[in-house]
């Protein structure tokens, strides 16, 4: 009996062994399945391919296509002509030349590469062409598929790429701070104007955001009274947009954006040309923009006065006014040049709003440099028909001293000297007296 009692005791545990051995070959049988599923998954194509049921691809003629745009505006005798082009393009032929070289040589998203039957895909010239006309007409991929022959995902992964690679690729041209040699000519032609000592003029942009996410969209709401992200920039007479800060919600004023500016970074880093001039026998360091009345009273900006008293002071009023109208044409031919920006914007992201800010203005300072060159220096001849009395101010512009704060005290004393409010006042009234001594009778700017 204590022999069998024992048999049926070791039967017994070896069936709850075998038990528990079944429990793990299931578990591994259950986890080597889910990595089998998952292995999977992550090999399926997450859109596109050839499938049972799904609709078949439509027959675009890229080849046909391409040849046929390149016989209405590259051909020697084109059907449309330069200024067809320019206005369609938004750019000269030349320039536009330049772009598809320029993004090919940093992105290979935009190479024409064969597909699996050995048919070319589409030519670089015809995805930076959609990401243009998306950005110049705010048109639907629906509407440039027409003429085209793209499809939705195929034109706004370009506008994407486009937008990336014309950053990366002429970011560090096009949108940068003044080298010495752009600040003398800067200088010398706002003297010019009256001006003494001024580089450009500043202000802000409101860019509507239509689908702003409802949890922040009231602190994006201002004076607009919709959801809006600002872009504070700075620009010359040429509309040259030189500063360019995107990012900030609508509800903040111009000092608020100020605060979070960095438009003054470089000079107190020591990062900024060295200048010296000279105005009513009196030695200036300090360079300015052209500013609205909300702006402090800082010897960076010069400001117009608020209940100006006399002729001179009117007259003074009067010019900084007009003069100051260069940063709104830059604000106005940015949006009519790039519509995208003058229509509410349909992203989600702030940081992709960043993006087409960004390159919409380094396109638009492409496009200025190339106007330039055609037309040449148009200040050559300005205000020649003015016998403008006096001594024409010299300009002593040197390389950035490059010497960085090395204490909280030395930072404390090149921001004083930024926001030196007597400073600004000494500036301004020799700015007046300059004015109305040697440009008083002239009615532009």
């Amino acid at each position: 009996m204590a022999e069998a009692g024992e048999l049926r005791a070791a039967v017994e545990e070896w069936d709850e062994s075998e038990d528990e051995d079944d429990d793990i070959v299931c578990i591994f049988g259950s986890f080597r399945q889910t990595a089998q599923e998952s292995f999977e998954a992550k090999k399926r194509p997450k859109r596109g391919g050839s499938v049972p049921g799904k609709a078949p691809n439509k027959r675009r003629d890229f080849q046909a296509r391409y040849h046929r745009m390149i016989e209405q505006y590259f051909a020697a005798d084109p059907v449309y002509n330069a200024r067809d082009f320019r206005r369609r393009f938004r750019m000269s032929k030349r320039l536009f030349l330049r772009v598809p070289d320029g993004v090919l040589e940093t992105d290979r998203h935009f190479e024409q590469r064969p597909d699996c039957k050995g048919d070319l895909g589409i030519h670089p010239l015809m995805t930076v062409t959609a990401a243009l006309r998306v950005l110049a007409y705010a048109d639907s991929a629906d509407a440039l598929d027409e003429n085209l022959e793209m499809s939705k995902s195929v034109i706004y992964d370009s506008v994407k790429h486009f937008i990336d690679t014309v950053d990366r690729k002429f970011g560090s041209e096009y949108l940068r701070a003044p080298t010495e040699e752009d600040l003398a000519r800067l200088l010398e032609v706002n003297a010019r104007r009256g001006f003494v000592g001024m580089w450009a003029s500043i202000d802000c942009m409101h860019w509507e955001w239509q689908n702003c996410p409802s949890s922040v969209a009231g602190q994006f709401k201002g004076k607009e009274k919709k959801p809006t992200v600002v872009l504070e920039a700075c620009a010359d007479q040429e509309l040259w947009i030189w500063h360019a800060n995107f990012g900030h919600p609508g509800s903040l004023n111009d000092i608020n954006i100020l605060d979070r500016s960095t438009v003054f970074d470089a000079l107190m880093r020591g990062e900024s040309p060295q200048v010296e001039y000279k105005l009513n026998d009196k030695t200036y360091s300090m360079t300015y923009c052209l500013a609205d009345g909300i702006y402090p009273d800082w010897p960076v900006f010069i400001k117009p006065l608020h209940q100006p008293l006399g002729n001179k002071q009117k007259y003074f009023t009067k010019r900084q006014e007009a003069c100051r109208k260069d940063v709104e044409r830059a604000f106005g031919v940015l949006q009519a040049r790039w519509r995208i920006l003058a229509l509410p914007c349909r992203l989600l992201s702030r940081l992709d709003m960043n993006k087409v800010m960004r390159a919409c203005i380094i396109l638009h300072n492409m496009v200025v440099e190339d106007s330039r060159e055609e037309l040449g220096d148009v200040h050559e001849y300005l205000f020649d028909e003015h016998a403008v009395m006096g001594p024409s101010p010299e300009f002593i512009v040197s390389r950035p001293h490059g010497l960085r704060p090395r204490s909280v005290r030395e930072l404390s004393e090149r921001i004083v000297s930024i926001e030196n409010t007597e400073a600004h006042f000494k500036i301004r009234d020799d700015i007046i007296d300059h004015l109305w001594l040697y440009h008083a009778g002239e009615t532009h700017c």
